[in-house]
């Protein structure tokens, strides 16, 4: 079992990190830490104009979610401490919300609710559930983003080589 904390930022060919990822189980994704996650916003997420705040966003093709309602979008550095972009489809109406990190990514099932007014200004509350399973392919997303955003050059090179063989 390789520790992927340490294999993503390893002097390793790129498309050799993309397999690495792709074949990673899912005890292996919920192993990557913190640190890691902080450390791919700070080397590919994008700065905030005048100030230490960073946005790290996963390519719309790239983008995983729980299969039913949401989808994470990426992540922002606000303060210092990490959180989830989710956007989430209900009934009449889209959403974009954030959550804290920590919370998101604890064991167990993410449970999350948004209370918002039907048409008739009723409160109506919508749920998504994010599983472990769920969880562990979000993991995935983030990290396949963060070599093809970092690599990019590279890859670019690779493909446009095979296509001219």
């Amino acid at each position: 079992m390789t520790d992927i904390n340490i294999e993503l930022f390893k002097r390793t060919s790129p498309v050799r990190k993309i397999e690495i990822i792709k074949n990673l189980t899912r005890v292996e994704l919920s192993s990557i830490s913190k640190e890691t996650i902080l450390r791919i916003v700070k080397e590919t997420g994008r700065r905030r104009k005048g100030s230490r705040n960073y946005e790290f966003y996963i390519n719309p093709d790239r983008r995983k979610g729980n299969n039913w309602n949401s989808l994470v979008e990426g992540i922002w550095l606000y303060k210092g401490k990490p959180y989830i972009l989710i956007y989430v489809q209900l009934d009449n109406t889209d959403s974009s919300l954030s959550v804290p990190f920590n919370d998101f990514f604890k064991k167990g099932e993410f449970r999350g609710t948004i209370k918002r007014d039907d048409r008739y200004g009723n409160p109506q509350t919508c749920y998504y559930v994010y599983d472990e399973k769920d969880k562990a392919e979000v993991m995935r997303s983030i990290c396949l983003e963060y070599v093809n955003t970092k690599y990019k050059e590279r890859l670019n090179h690779i493909t446009n080589s095979l296509k001219q063989q």
